[in-house]
């Protein structure tokens, strides 16, 4: 493929002759260099080691797509210069791969909480219509409900040389739809740039990643980045910051509410307990009965957004209805396993998720019901969040028991000491390090019909330590431990 095809001419200042040279690969990791290869330097060649300068230097048919601030007169290699290396890469992949934008409809998801279960209704009732869909979300990329991703894939927009060539894939296998889930980091980077989405949802906005962004302003503002590429946005206006981008944006805009007035509203709202919960769905003239196995009021606010997009999108509101209600859980959002114990497993893991978690754990077990709490913290992420979330487990729960989650590069004890910071009463919480033995320890010494909620991991089938991923599946040790639970329980 020639480079005028990959980057064009108005996007670089380089001569005519160097835009016909033949590009047989793309890559942003100087270890992936090859023949005709076009590398993307993200950032200065100063904090390049000397290895890859040599790897450069030795490779004649590569060029090096960068920034002039990034580079240095005197360094080695054939240089082609453009205003955003970042933005230019995913133009390039998206080029590379050949993807048709005009060939499918694409929606995407962003917010601080919600984005998983919201892209996980709009696809499966997609899936369920007979739809042909490709789905891209936190740990998970679909053709179909089959997973395309590697087994510890963890991101939740994946970076452009994974992004492109599952685009492609997707189309090539007739996906009509593609629904995503689209991260402040990868808005911030540009990752999504050149993709025209037929619908953006904006669920809310609580701090997180303010290690990275700096500001909730500035994480705002990179989440807001998603609606100059949508022709039609949906906005929970309960939530300030969704409301001020709907009231920021040229976008066609809708806004979904149940305390503040929206286009579409949550009327006669009923939790069913650990059942679901069924409210009307009121918008002008459309009204009708929405019953949902989905459990908690942040569940209301997801529900909705999903179908008010895929009544944007054509689908008839009797067949939203019933396909929604046919979805029994999503996994790793609160799903509930009942038993001698029930136990709850959640992906929350930032403060305003945890909150509403055990918030809605709280208002609907019964008085005589304890709730007992395992989680921890991730390392090497936002330090402040970590005794906020002990204040929480101590506000809602009966008991707490700390535990790792994902500590990477970061000392376990370190975590675990800045979140028991936040116990006023350290009586009330036990430190078990194992995350394993931590959930068993639970479910074990919990009284019966006491509830076990888990929360961090979700749906993730690993742990990201020192060494790396290892396999650790939190659904096997749940279902264990209440089969040894149970078996006890009988033998008494």
């Amino acid at each position: 493929m020639k480079l005028c095809e990959i980057i064009y001419e108005y996007e670089t200042d380089a001569e005519k002759d160097t835009l016909e040279l033949e590009i047989n690969n793309l890559s942003a990791n100087a270890e992936k260099i090859g023949e005709k290869t076009l590398f993307f330097l993200l950032k200065s060649i100063k904090t390049l080691s000397q290895n890859i300068i040599n790897t450069i230097e030795s490779n004649a048919s590569v060029i090096i797509v960068t920034q002039k601030e990034f580079w240095e007169e005197n360094a080695p290699g054939n240089v082609l210069y453009v205003k955003n290396v970042r933005k230019t890469m995913a133009y390039a992949y998206s080029r590379f791969h050949g993807i048709d934008f005009g060939k499918t409809k694409f929606i995407a998801i962003t917010g601080t909480n919600g984005k998983t279960t919201t892209a996980t209704l709009i696809k499966e009732i997609l899936l369920k219509e007979g739809e042909r869909v490709g789905f891209i979300g936190t740990g998970r990329i679909e053709i179909n409900g089959k997973a395309l991703n590697e087994e510890f894939y963890s991101m939740t927009t994946p970076d452009p040389d994974i992004l492109y060539p599952k685009i492609a894939e997707m189309q090539k296998a007739g996906c009509k739809y593609i629904v995503m889930e689209a991260s402040s980091h990868a808005l911030y980077f540009d990752k999504l740039a050149p993709i025209p989405f037929e619908i953006g949802i904006f669920t809310n906005l609580s701090p997180e990643h303010l290690d990275f962004h700096r500001s909730i302003d500035e994480y705002y503002k990179a989440k807001l980045k998603l609606f100059s590429q949508c022709k039609k946005g949906v906005f929970n206006c309960d939530d300030k910051y969704s409301r001020r981008a709907a009231a920021e944006l040229s976008c066609e805009c809708y806004s979904i509410g149940i305390l503040w007035p929206g286009d579409v509203m949550a009327r006669e709202i009923k939790q069913c307990g650990f059942l679901g919960t069924e409210y009307i769905y009121k918008e002008k003239s459309l009204i009708f009965k929405v019953k949902t196995k989905l459990v908690g009021a942040y569940n209301i606010y997801n529900t909705m957004l999903a179908i008010k997009a895929l009544l944007l999108l054509g689908f008839k509101a009797c067949r939203v209805k019933e396909r929604l209600n046919e979805i029994s859980s999503i996994d790793g959002r609160f799903e509930v396993r009942f038993g001698i114990v029930t136990v709850i497993r959640d992906y929350a893991h930032t403060p305003g998720a945890f909150e509403n978690l055990l918030k809605t754990v709280k208002s609907l077990k019964n008085s005589r019901q304890n709730m007992i709490i395992v989680f921890g913290c991730g390392g090497e992420r936002d330090k402040a969040k970590r005794p906020c979330m002990a204040k929480l487990a101590e506000k809602y729960c009966d008991a707490s028991i700390i535990t790792n989650d994902n500590p990477r590069g970061e000392d376990e004890g370190e975590i675990i000491n800045d979140i028991l910071k936040g116990f006023s009463d350290t009586n009330r919480c036990e430190v078990i390090t194992d995350r394993k033995k931590a959930i068993e320890n639970a479910i074990f010494k919990a009284s019966k019909n006491d509830i076990v909620v888990i929360a961090g991991k979700g749906a993730e089938n690993y742990i990201i330590d020192k060494n790396g991923y290892r396999a650790f599946s939190e659904k096997d040790i749940i279902e264990k431990a209440l089969e040894k639970r149970e078996k006890r329980e009988t033998e008494k």
